[in-house]
């Protein structure tokens, strides 16, 4: 089995408007605490198309790390950053965040 096939992947939803402040916050927040919790683990940013929710931009980060353990770190400590973020964007960018376990 190869590294880097447990995937922490962090949906975002926004609109045009608000793209550059996400964006910021990722750069400036998400990533730096990512790199700080798990070290070894490496990022993925893609744009969603999707025939549902046309007028909104829909974005998948996707961290990928290295063990199960380092993905449950992320998971669990990831918590209050996501607080925090609803707290800062409220409607304006809304998230979900889900597991993906790569197995081909």
């Amino acid at each position: 089995m190869t590294n880097k096939r447990h995937i922490f992947n962090a949906s975002f939803y926004t609109t045009e408007e608000y793209r550059s402040d996400w964006e910021s916050w990722l750069q400036e927040t998400f990533f730096p605490f990512v790199s700080e919790l798990v070290p070894g683990s490496s990022k993925e940013i893609f744009e969603v198309e999707s025939d549902v929710n046309q007028e909104m931009l829909v974005f998948s980060v996707q961290i990928r790390c290295s063990t199960p353990g380092e993905l449950k770190i992320l998971q669990q400590e990831s918590a209050p950053v996501f607080s925090k973020f609803r707290a800062r964007f409220g409607e304006s960018i809304t998230n979900f965040n889900s597991v993906l376990i790569k197995i081909d």
